[in-house]
């Protein structure tokens, strides 16, 4: 008895362990952006889209890993349902619905100032933080 329970308790564990891990979004096309442009232009949109893959609504968080854009830039961001000024360190997306899209977008005046900078993102699904990926966007301002 106490062999059958115990396999079916390994059962349970690794069929959690395997649902949880499934990714419940993809990123349609490319998950990083490069963008040139000249100082004294701006950009108006940069944008990445993630697609619910799962059938039932998730909710998607994302974090801000790293940002390297110059300070004298004027930069904000843009997710699926808000947009803030600048580049926050966090925040999610509204309700995706199955075969939904969302995005990140990013919008950078660089004021006449030359430079370079990256800024990432890490976004996982609420229900589902093991599964992450990560967005790239990459401006030069020449």
């Amino acid at each position: 008895m106490k062999t059958i329970f115990l396999k079916l308790l390994l059962f349970v564990v690794f069929t959690t362990a395997y649902a949880q891990q499934k990714p419940t979004f993809l990123i349609i096309g490319k998950d990083s952006n490069k963008e040139i442009l000249s100082k004294d232009k701006r950009l108006d949109i940069s944008k990445i889209k993630v697609e619910n893959i799962s059938n039932k609504p998730i909710y998607l968080v994302w974090e801000t890993l790293s940002n390297t854009f110059p300070k004298e830039w004027d930069c904000s961001m843009c997710q699926h349902g808000a947009c803030q000024i600048g580049i926050p360190k966090g925040s999610s997306f509204s309700k995706l619905n199955p075969d939904q899209q969302g995005f990140i977008a990013i919008h950078v005046i660089p004021d006449n100032t030359p430079g370079h900078g990256i800024v990432k993102f890490k976004i996982y699904d609420k229900q589902n933080p093991s599964y992450s990926q990560i967005m790239t966007f990459e401006v030069q301002v020449l």
